[in-house]
C-alpha cells in the first residue's frame, strides 16, 4: 500500500460527500491487498468497506442527510480516505450516544454478525451457538446479537486475557482455541449454529459439531493467511481441507450450511426486492441508540499508517476492532 492523493471524486444526485473520521480495518481488506478476493478491483484502487465522518455536501435528489451530519456507511471500496462520496441508500446518520470512531467500527462487524444470526441462522431462544474469534470484531458484535436474542453462547478466544470481555458481552462459556480444536466431537454438546471465518479443517470441524437440525455460517478463509503475502501452499491446504458437500449429505445428517459474502449485498436496493442489510443497518442503529449494544475499539493507526493495521490485525492479538483514524478527525459525540 501507498498514500497517494486523488482529485475530489465527483458528485451525483443521490450522492453525500462525507469528510472522514475513521475508517474501519478488516479480515477482507488483508485479502484483498493480498490478491485472495475474487471480487477486488483492479490494481490500484483504495481499501475500507466502512467510515464515519461529517457530511459536506449531499446530492439534490438526497433526502435523509444534511450537510453537518455526523454519519456512517457502508463502501464497496475507498474507505481509507480523508473524503468519500457515497449514495444515500449507504449512508445512515449516527445514533447521538456513540462518537464518530465507535460508528466506524459499526458496519461490517454487525451486519456480518446480523446477517449471520437472524437472516441465515434463525437464532432463536434457546438455541446453543458458538462463536470462534469471539473477541475479533464480528465475534464481539455476534455475542451480542446471540445473547440477546436468548442463545446460550459459547465463545472461543486465542488467549486468557481476551475471556472477561467476551463474557461481559454475554457469553455463558469461554474456552482457549486449544481447548476448542481438542475437543472431541461428542463431547461438544452439540450446537443449532455456529459461525466460520476460518474454513478448510475449522468448517470440517463445525459441520461435524452441530446438532441436528444445526446451521453453519462461513463468511471467511482466514486460515489461507499467514504472512504479508499470498501463499499458494496456505491456499492449496486450505482447498485441500475443505469440506465435499452434497445435499445429500446434509440432508442425510439434517444439518445446513450458509455462505455469506456481506459486499455483493451492499448494492442499491431495487423495488419489490428483498435485501436483508439496509433493514438490518437500521434495527441495528436502533440497538445502538437505546444502549443494548457497543463497540469495543481494540487499536487504532493514523491513515497513513494503515500497513501497520494490517499487520497488528494479522497477529490475532487485538481485541475488537481496528481503527484509521484521519488527519482531520473531529471526536464528537
Amino acid at each position: 500500500m501507498r498514500r497517494v492523493e486523488l482529485p475530489t471524486p465527483p458528485m451525483r444526485l443521490d450522492s453525500v460527500r462525507i469528510q472522514v473520521t475513521a475508517s474501519g480495518v478488516n479480515f477482507a481488506d488483508i485479502m484483498m491487498r493480498i490478491g485472495l478476493y475474487p471480487e477486488a478491483p483492479s490494481v490500484p484502487f483504495v481499501l475500507g468497506y466502512e467510515v464515519a465522518g461529517r457530511v459536506l455536501e449531499v446530492g439534490h435528489a438526497v433526502k435523509t442527510i444534511r450537510p453537518g451530519d455526523r454519519v456512517l456507511a457502508g463502501a464497496r471500496f475507498g474507505g481509507y480516505t480523508t473524503e468519500i462520496v457515497l449514495p444515500e441508500y449507504q449512508v445512515r446518520k449516527i445514533p447521538d450516544r456513540i462518537s464518530d470512531l465507535e460508528a466506524a467500527a459499526i458496519p461490517v462487524n454487525f451486519l456480518t454478525a446480523w446477517i449471520a444470526l437472524h437472516e441465515m441462522a434463525r437464532v432463536r431462544k434457546g438455541d446453543r451457538v458458538l462463536i470462534p474469534s469471539a473477541a475479533g470484531g464480528v465475534g464481539i458484535a455476534a455475542v451480542q446479537i446471540a445473547a440477546q436474542a436468548g442463545a446460550t453462547v459459547v465463545g472461543v478466544v486465542g488467549s486468557e486475557s481476551k475471556k472477561e470481555i467476551v463474557k461481559s458481552l454475554g457469553a455463558s462459556e469461554v474456552l482457549l482455541k486449544g481447548q476448542w480444536d481438542e475437543l472431541r466431537d461428542e463431547e461438544s454438546g452439540g450446537f443449532q449454529a455456529i459461525l466460520d471465518a476460518t474454513g478448510g479443517e475449522s468448517l470440517k470441524r463445525s459441520l461435524r459439531r452441530i446438532a441436528p437440525g444445526g446451521r453453519v455460517v462461513t463468511f471467511g478463509m482466514s486460515s489461507s493467511v499467514s504472512g504479508p503475502k499470498r501463499s499458494l501452499p496456505n491456499l492449496i491446504s486450505l482447498l485441500l481441507n475443505t469440506s465435499i458437500l452434497t445435499p445429500f449429505k446434509l440432508m442425510m445428517e439434517n444439518k445446513g450450511i450458509f455462505g455469506l459474502n456481506l459486499l455483493p449485498l451492499l448494492k442499491e436496493p431495487l423495488p419489490g426486492e428483498y435485501n436483508p442489510i439496509y433493514m438490518a443497518f437500521d434495527q441495528i442503529l436502533e440497538r445502538f441508540e437505546d444502549g443494548s449494544f457497543r463497540v469495543v475499539i481494540g487499536k487504532t493507526f493514523p491513515l497513513a499508517q494503515a500497513g501497520a493495521a494490517h499487520t497488528h490485525l494479522q497477529s490475532r492479538s487485538n481485541i475488537g476492532k481496528v481503527l484509521l483514524l484521519s488527519p482531520q478527525r473531529v471526536l464528537t459525540k
